[in-house]
């Protein structure tokens, strides 16, 4: 009787310690997957917040679910948009650990251009070409998205890419073919957040009124890379004629679009 007692004691106590174990892996693989979803929020003067998941821009909102697992939100005017998806692009929100938040600081604004381009945009076989910029940007370390020393094969739509460019103030850039013979390159200098958006929204526009005006002729597909002066990354996109379609319409932000279709 006492060997039977005995024995259920100790299978009793393997028991639990199965159970324990099976529960310490459980939330070890919580705690690892929670650390990998990692996500932080960088601010326009350089304070950091550590998040649990990409941030969510609503309207003028940026709703942010800490660490914590507090649920918090503040003005898109304060958040360096283009700091923060480049850090977390690049693996880097697993790996810091922030503490406090200052709301210090005046950021600058970011107007969308509002550009009339039909007047512009038609293509023309004899049009006077017009260069883009003399600056060097440095070709960007996206596999495959880059500059290429082929020009866009068709002179016309390169051309008429150029004259809305300049049109609406966006002077430098430089342009080749894609990845594909039918892809348009444009490697283009921003030097704030201000520029980046504009020139997001010029090429975005550009590329779906070539494909309205002269759908025979336009590309499949824009590549989009920028860069500040200094060569740091600020963005590299590839837009199909939907994703031109979706930002054109105006129902998602500069900022809302950015956030979701950046590579880094």
């Amino acid at each position: 009787m006492g060997g039977s007692r005995s024995t259920r004691f100790w299978l009793a106590v393997v028991a639990v310690l199965i159970s324990l174990g099976v529960g310490l892996v459980s939330l070890a693989q919580e705690v690892s997957g929670a650390h990998s979803r990692g996500y932080v929020v960088i601010l326009k003067n350089n304070q950091r917040i550590r998040a649990s998941e990409p941030m969510k821009i609503v309207g003028k909102q940026v709703f942010i679910n800490l660490a914590t697992g507090t649920m918090t939100a503040i003005p898109l005017k304060m958040v360096d948009i283009i700091a923060t998806e480049r850090y977390n692009k690049q693996g880097f929100g697993n790996a810091l650990t922030i503490e406090g938040l200052d709301f210090s600081g005046t950021p600058a604004p970011t107007p969308t251009p509002d550009v009339p381009l039909g007047s512009i945009a038609s293509i023309n076989a004899r049009g006077k070409a017009i260069l883009g910029s003399s600056s060097t940007p440095t070709p960007t370390p996206t596999p495959g998205i880059k500059l290429q020393s082929v020009p866009y094969a068709n002179e016309r739509v390169d051309k008429a890419f150029k004259q809305i460019f300049d049109a609406s103030h966006l002077y430098l850039y430089r342009t080749s073919v894609g990845t594909k013979p039918n892809y348009y390159f444009i490697q283009a200098i921003t030097d704030s957040e201000k520029e980046v958006f504009h020139t997001l929204v010029t090429v975005s526009k550009a590329f779906s009124l070539i494909r309205k005006l002269h759908p025979e002729l336009a590309p499949s597909a824009v590549e989009l890379e920028m860069r500040t002066t200094s060569g740091k990354a600020a963005g590299t996109f590839r837009l199909l004629p939907e994703d031109a379609e979706q930002l054109n319409s105006g129902k998602v932000s500069p900022e809302q679009f950015y956030v979701s279709h950046v590579i880094f």
